[in-house]
């Protein structure tokens, strides 16, 4: 539900490209993770001109045991026609679980159409 409409929010197309490509290999936990990313709703979403911060809620069920309290997932650039020094995207797990999706522009403002993202884990 999110917190200021009452509401369930699903991910925005661009939010779930990030997390898939983050997710992709069948390495670690992944295949855990994105059970998470199917079971996961929009708690929050917040847009600051520059870019945006997503907060999830996952069920507890269904953390992932023996990770650190605060962690990482791969980071994920993205490229967009509008942005010349593309966006980075930082995905945080808290207590095994993921918990924010965090986008952000070098230069510019974030584009009101996210449609033309292409995104790819950081070499």
């Amino acid at each position: 539900m999110n917190e200021e409409s009452g509401v369930s929010v699903q991910l925005t197309v661009l939010e779930r490209a990030v997390l898939d490509v983050a997710l992709a290999p069948d390495t670690g936990d992944n295949e855990s993770f994105r059970a998470q990313v199917a079971a996961a709703i929009v708690s929050v979403r917040t847009q600051s001109g520059v870019g945006f911060m997503t907060k999830l809620q996952v069920p507890e069920a269904l953390s992932v045991a023996d990770r650190p309290a605060n962690d990482s997932l791969p980071v994920v650039i993205g490229a967009h026609p509008e942005l010349p020094s593309g966006a980075e995207f930082v995905l945080q797990v808290k207590g095994g679980r993921i918990s924010t999706i965090e986008a952000f522009c070098y230069e510019g403002m974030w584009p009101q159409d996210e449609v033309p993202f292409r995104v790819e884990v950081r070499p």
